[in-house]
């Protein structure tokens, strides 16, 4: 049995720097990892998916991604914190929140807002469950005490998000449609975003 690795941490940005070498990191951590080479381009995908959530965030931030894995699951992770100064946060906090109906959204436009939020400090819980719906409550809520975001003040799960979607397609099957539609949802076990004043934390999970 192999034992928990964990990759060099590789700085990106939302302009691209960096992911290139991220998704070497990621070749190399599923290199170690006794799974298929079908298996090897899920992780890649997992990794792409990530990065494509970050490539259309508004204003400027860079990130640590790093990937923990054993035999036959792993987990990617990305940390981002915000360079932005208050006025041009407010800035983008009303760009990024104006004209857009969350609800129709799909699950990666939806993860994107999440991240602006958190970065750019729309942090007030009830706003957070208004703007991206199902899925997003206060940290500890969520039922997985020891899930590695012990810093967040909120937190959203895509399993829990699946759950509550499955559970009410008769009368949201667009919700539904979307979410079988969507690769990282058909892919991830689970994707999770914390938030914490400014900061976003992201963790991709898969088991093969």
């Amino acid at each position: 049995m192999i034992q928990k690795v964990t990759s060099e941490k590789v700085k990106i940005s939302n302009t691209g720097s960096g992911m290139e070498h991220a998704l070497t990191v990621a070749e190399q951590t599923a290199g170690f990892m006794k799974i298929s080479a079908k298996d090897r381009l899920r992780m890649r995908l997992l990794a792409e998916e990530m990065f494509s959530m970050v490539r259309t965030v508004a204003g400027n931030f860079s990130a640590d991604f790093w990937i923990e894995a054993e035999e036959k699951s792993c987990t990617l992770h990305l940390d981002a914190k915000s360079e932005l100064d208050y006025p041009k946060q407010q800035e983008l906090i009303s760009v990024s929140t104006s004209g857009k109906n969350s609800a129709k959204l799909g699950i990666m436009d939806k993860i994107r807002g999440m991240i602006e939020a958190g970065l750019y400090g729309i942090e007030e819980s009830f706003a957070l469950q208004a703007e991206y719906g199902t899925g997003f409550m206060p940290y500890g809520a969520i039922g997985v005490p020891d899930d590695g975001m012990t810093d967040s003040l909120y937190a959203w799960s895509m399993s829990q998000y699946k759950h509550d979607v499955e559970a009410e397609k008769d009368e949201d099957p667009d919700s539904y449609d979307e979410l079988e539609k969507s690769i990282i949802a058909n892919v991830a076990d689970d994707v999770k975003v914390g938030i914490n004043k400014g900061s976003i934390e992201i963790e991709i999970t898969k088991k093969f």
